[in-house]
């Protein structure tokens, strides 16, 4: 029993506390802002009435002034979390504030969509931001291994791990590395496989044009890759990942600040032996490879002055067999080949006052491969290829804030590009300066208006102006509606006219549109040739092309643990530059080449569902439907003038209900992923399906459509798990596997069947913090 003595001041102080309690005024002890997880946020902030704001230290604590009646309501802020209302009296109950994270990732800051810090919620323009712990479910150790997990995104086979976004090819998909664009693309197909994912912050995909700040490149949309910045004054971690088929992936991280200074270093190591879906023929479909990544970044902050150097390199090195048929006598041969990429990004950016920002930025870049094949009986050379691109951009921006609903951005550059190739005549090279203007208006708390326009005067296709229109509206604080319109440009360029090139690592060849005559010949007089998809006659002379593209879509919370997201989209484009496969070789693989298609439609759309069902499990579902046609074919088929074999060998004429589209598209495909944390041990996991619709490869019966049941390569669904733990001490743990119910298709060389993995993250700053 618990007894209470009060002397007679005492009891009276009691009483009139009791009496007057919620007309005191209050003094708090320091209150800590955490997540979930019990982590400082110490980038929250409290704001009590319509003007006071409350500071948050470096440990995400704060303390409430001691004028505040009970009764007064405050609000927490925190970027990526829901906002919390609370009252003072509940507020002294409590020695932590626990803030709830946003559903799908709504609070993420995003550059890539303005060239300007922006969240995601208020963005009127289609954009996911894929978080570090996303990618660390998805087990990936390159990038293409995360992206086909997305929806509306499809990772193809084409000459490398491609990408497609609203049924444009990875031609019209620009690739940044913070920031900057990645050069370095064969036959317009930036291989997603040469990006590691270990140092990976946060991904931010946008979709749709967005030509009017980034030029031609970005038609379809952009991917910006930012990497990790570490804020400690030290931290280094070991990274370790084991799977099938011999692959080995090996990082390291280290960063230091100090005095202003910033410095981060990564290293990473990848090397695998390949993998065989044709042991009845010579080589393998994917060579035994090795990869290095290095990057280094450099910072330093000085009042309002800002500079930094960012740095990287790569190198691949891979061998593999072939088997040269001559005189129906086989004869085996080696082929080699070396990738190198290196890029250098130095920026400088003042800050006069808060209402201005000048940056001026730059990049160079190299990008070469080298190739031998030669006779293992007598070493003959068969063939030598040389491939040498060099980039350099310097471009300067200017950031003005006009008023609190105002920000123009002013930005001009210029741009230098040669390439130099084998069988290449002579040095390719063109220049192209460019201005750009962006104005983001809100010109009301429920709209949001983002304008622009962009003009390039290019030495090789002259000049041409790209504008866009975005716009929002918010309905409530649940539901907004959002809408773009962007038209674009881009005309053939000298990769897709000259471009001879074969990977030796994955076994493909690509072929310029003016040179597929002569490559053809030559990989059927040397025996390679299995099938020919595509009528060579019909590639060369290609034209420019240009694009007039819509989205609209909804964005809506429907409670803080359900989100549905939707985008519909339509592209119209003219003179599209198509790559496709025109023949099948002997060892799986493709050779490629390009073509025009004069006036394309892709439309469809995107549809999201975010659930947290509990505190430890998550569930997410996206779908696609896309509907990418050639307008041209559809009047041919209306006035009956395609016809095709039936069954029973008899001709007819090809209807409306026989024609599918676009090559290499899959009408339907879904995602499904289940998030679950065990909450006594700890484990995290991840369960994901990816379902890939039937896509044609090419066309078999000779009308030069995808018409036919025969030219479908049939749908994939592709089971994928992870387990994780990490520990106090920072320590990772993880295991699991990709495509546990073994599936294959034979038109999709980079699918090896069941992969399964185990890794582990030592971080050693945190483990001598412990000891």
């Amino acid at each position: 029993m618990c007894r209470i003595n009060l002397n007679k001041n005492s009891f009276t102080r009691w009483l009139l506390g009791c009496f007057l309690f919620p007309f005191l005024t209050l003094a708090s002890d320091p209150i800590c802002i955490r997540d979930q997880a019990g982590n400082p946020i110490p980038h929250a902030y409290v704001k009590i009435g319509p003007d006071k704001v409350v500071p948050v230290d470096s440990t995400g604590s704060f303390e409430l002034p001691d004028n505040l009646e009970a009764d007064q309501l405050i609000e927490v802020f925190a970027m990526g979390f829901d906002a919390r209302q609370i009252r003072v009296r509940e507020i002294s109950e409590l020695s932590s504030l626990r803030l709830t994270e946003k559903i799908g990732q709504m609070g993420e800051v995003v550059v890539a969509a303005t060239r300007t810090d922006r969240s995601v919620e208020d963005l009127p323009m289609p954009v996911t931001v894929i978080s570090r712990e996303q990618i660390q479910e998805t087990g990936g150790m390159r990038l293409s291994e995360v992206l086909r997990e997305q929806t509306g995104l499809q990772v193809v086979s084409d000459h490398g791990a491609g990408l497609q976004m609203q049924g444009l090819s990875s031609e019209y998909i620009l690739i940044l590395l913070d920031g900057e664009p990645l050069i370095g693309r064969t036959a317009g197909t930036f291989d997603l496989d040469r990006i590691s994912v270990t140092n990976i912050e946060r991904i931010e995909v946008l979709r749709g044009p967005s030509s009017a700040i980034y030029g031609s490149e970005a038609m379809a949309g952009v991917i910006n890759i930012i990497t990790k910045t570490n804020g400690e004054r030290f931290a280094a971690s070991l990274e370790s990942r084991y799977r099938s088929f011999s692959t080995m992936d090996l990082s390291a991280e280290a960063s230091f600040n100090q005095n202003d200074w910033s410095v981060q270093a990564y290293l990473n190591r990848f090397r695998t032996d390949g993998f065989d879906l044709n042991p009845d023929v010579p080589g393998n479909t994917q060579a035994p490879f090795q990869a290095t990544t290095g990057q280094v970044k450099l910072g330093k902050k000085s009042g309002r002055w800002e500079f930094r150097l960012y740095s990287r390199m790569y190198r691949e090195d891979s061998d593999n067999v072939l088997q040269l048929i001559e005189n129906g006598t086989g004869r085996l041969a080696d082929m080699s080949s070396e990738r190198r990429d290196v890029n250098l990004n130095p920026t400088v950016i003042y800050r006069p006052n808060e209402h201005w920002q000048l940056t001026l930025r730059s990049m160079t870049a190299l990008f070469e491969t080298h190739s031998l094949t030669k006779m293992q009986e007598d070493g003959f050379l068969v063939d030598a290829q040389d491939f040498q691109q060099r980039y350099h951009r310097t471009e300067f921006q200017l950031d003005r804030q006009l008023g609190n609903n105002h920000l123009l951005t002013l930005g001009m550059g210029h741009l230098l590009e040669t390439v130099d190739a084998t069988r290449y005549e002579e040095l390719n090279r063109f220049d192209a300066g460019y201005l750009f203007l962006q104005h983001q208006w809100d010109p009301a708390d429920r709209w949001n208006i983002v304008t622009g326009v962009r003009g390039d005067l290019h030495s090789q296709y002259g000049e041409r102006i790209s504008p866009k229109i975005s716009g929002m509206y918010k309905f409530s604080e649940k539901f907004s509606w959002q809408a773009s319109l962007g038209a674009g440009f881009k005309a053939p360029d000298f990769r897709q006219l000259l471009l001879n090139f074969n990977n030796a690592s994955a076994g493909y060849y690509v072929f310029g549109a003016n040179l597929v005559q002569e490559g053809i010949e030559r990989l059927q007089s040397q025996g390679l040739v299995q099938q020919v998809l595509l009528d060579p006659s019909q590639f060369g002379a290609l034209q420019a092309e240009s694009s007039l593209a819509i989205n609209t879509g909804f964005r809506w919370k429907l409670s803080n643990d359900l989100l549905f997201q939707g985008n519909f989209f339509q592209n119209n484009i003219s003179n599209l530059i198509e790559t496709a496969p025109f023949a099948r070789l002997t060892s799986g693989q493709n050779a490629f080449s390009y073509f025009n298609v004069s006036r394309v439609r892709t439309r469809g759309m995107e549809l999201d569902w975010t659930w947290r069902l509990t505190k430890n499990l998550q569930v997410s579902a996206g779908y696609m439907y896309l509907d990418a046609n050639d307008l041209d074919v559809l009047e041919q088929i209306d006035s009956g003038e395609l016809f095709r074999r039936d069954a029973d060998n008899r001709t007819r004429r090809v209807g409306r209900s026989d024609y599918g589209g676009l090559f290499n598209r899959s009408r339907h495909s879904v995602n499904l992923k289940i998030s679950y944390q065990e909450p006594l041990s700890g484990i995290n996991l991840a369960l994901r399906a990816i379902h890939r619709g039937a896509f044609g490869f090419g066309d078999v019966n000779g009308n030069l459509i995808l018409d036919d049941p025969a030219e479908y390569a049939r749908a994939l669904t592709s089971w994928n798990l992870s387990l994780s733990k990490a520990f106090r001490n920072g320590l990772l743990l993880e295991t699991g596997g990709f495509n546990l119910l073994n599936q294959l298709n034979r038109y999709d060389p980079s699918n090896p069947g069941r992969t399964l993995f185990v890794g582990a993250k030592v971080p050693f700053h945190q483990l001598v913090k412990t000891k």
